[in-house]
């Protein structure tokens, strides 16, 4: 009975109950009381800490400005990140981070783009009307070269460059940057149950060490799963991940994993990372004693355990390891004159210009002989052969103008958000916000 005179008591002409509007009204006032703080505690669940810690400190860097900069000159009360205009954002853009000789263009992009974030996540908690950031970061976009800094490396130089890598190991490891952007902490966490490779050798492996495949890709074969998003010490497999009933593996040995699409990604393998991946396995060293088998492991005397950043740089990167360092592709590159014209040739390390890295400019005939950039200690990135390089790699050889790689292009909304695994937000990529779901079929679009 109390409940039905409860009932009669409300309102049915509103749409919302009251209780409903005073919650949602005290969670309101908290982000209006607190945003920065409630900004932190909502992307601490989808971020890694690593990256929230970064975007909390630009946000904290725009509020000192704007406290003891803008407030002091103002009529108005400035007391925080609240009170901002759109004007405020110009000015932090061409006062502070322009000036600034440390933050290169699409660094200073990244930060505006964090602040929009911010502001975004603001508006949609009624915290703020509008977002302020929005122009003053178009207006950037516009006027500026946002072209990441990485070494300009053609197509049959990273073609030569594959091709030269003989230890499985290095041609599998860095087919999982090239072939889907995948960052070096995503390779490193990849386990033996995150793949499905139609294969007799792939089949006895897993049975051999008692795997079971990742339920988002066993029934999908020659595919694998890149996990969602997580931090450094998080547990996987967790109910978030399903795996074996068993306990998980604490992961440590990678900075975790950037994955913004909710569910991780199911990405395709093609015949060439397939064959790769095969001769990986054939000679891996089994992880019988794993709870989780990872797929990058180390081939040592003692016990096989998953490599981490510190292992895998110095093994493809270090001349003194393995004969497939970058190192070592970068001395076989070395030229003493002039394919063209057999002329004597000038090696310029590119640090600026439209293209940057390493090339042979012929004295003679002028020609221009780019080769891969070694990494080495006092080099800038935009000179470095680093991972990443295969992430951006990835990135500009799928652009819609592009014609290379088939007779297609990958549109953006597969290329970034899908198998790049890029934030839905503005903060991670470099040309907008994907807010359309029209390229979500696996089979017809992404494989």
């Amino acid at each position: 009975m109390s409940n039905n005179n409860e009932e009669t008591d409300r309102d049915l002409s509103r749409a919302n109950t009251r209780v409903r509007e005073q919650r949602r009204e005290d969670a309101e006032r908290e982000w209006r009381k607190n945003p920065i703080k409630q900004f932190e505690e909502l992307k601490r669940k989808e971020l890694t800490s690593k990256d929230i810690d970064n975007i909390i400190q630009n946000i904290r860097r725009f509020e000192s400005f704007l406290l003891d900069e803008i407030a002091p000159e103002t009529d108005a009360e400035v007391e925080g990140v609240r009170d901002v205009v759109r004007d405020d954002i110009s000015v932090f853009r061409d006062d502070v981070l322009k000036p600034d000789t440390d933050l290169s263009n699409s660094t200073i992009a990244g930060i505006l783009g964090m602040l929009n974030q911010f502001y975004n996540v603001l508006d949609q908690y009624n915290a703020i009307v509008g977002n302020p950031v929005d122009v003053p970061l178009d207006e950037f976009r516009d006027n500026h070269d946002l072209e990441a800094d990485r070494p300009h490396i053609p197509f049959d130089r990273m073609e030569t460059f594959l091709n030269w890598l003989t230890l499985p190991f290095s041609r599998a490891f860095w087919l999982a940057g090239i072939k889907h952007g995948t960052r070096m902490s995503e390779a490193i966490n990849l386990d033996l149950r995150c793949l499905h490779i139609d294969h007799p050798i792939f089949y006895e492996i897993v049975d051999n060490h008692d795997v079971r495949i990742d339920p988002r890709v066993r029934d999908r074969p020659d595919t694998m799963l890149i996990y969602e998003a997580f931090n450094k010490g998080a547990e996987i497999p967790n109910d978030d991940t399903p795996g074996p009933e068993t306990e998980g593996e604490i992961r440590d040995k990678a900075q975790g994993n950037k994955r913004s699409e909710e569910g991780g990604s199911v990405l395709p393998i093609d015949s060439e990372f397939k064959t790769a991946l095969i001769d990986w396995l054939m000679s891996r060293p089994p992880t019988y004693k794993q709870t989780v088998n990872p797929l990058f492991v180390s081939d040592g005397h003692t016990t096989a355990e998953r490599l981490g950043d510190h292992s895998i740089r110095k093994r493809l990167w270090q001349v003194d390891y393995y004969i497939d360092s970058v190192q070592n592709f970068s001395r076989e590159e070395t030229i003493e004159e002039c394919p063209t014209c057999g002329g004597s040739v000038i090696e310029e390390n590119l640090s600026s210009g439209k293209e940057t890295g390493r090339r042979f400019r012929c004295r003679n005939c002028r020609q221009n002989h780019w080769r891969s950039i070694y990494w080495a200690k006092g080099l800038n990135t935009e000179q470095k052969m680093g991972f990443h390089v295969a992430r951006h790699y990835f990135t500009n050889l799928h652009d819609p103008q592009k014609d290379k790689l088939h007779n297609g292009a990958i549109p953006d909304k597969v290329r970034k958000k899908r198998i790049r695994g890029d934030s839905e937000e503005d903060a991670d990529t470099e040309d907008g916000t994907y807010k359309d779901k029209n390229y979500e079929n696996y089979d017809t679009d992404v494989r």
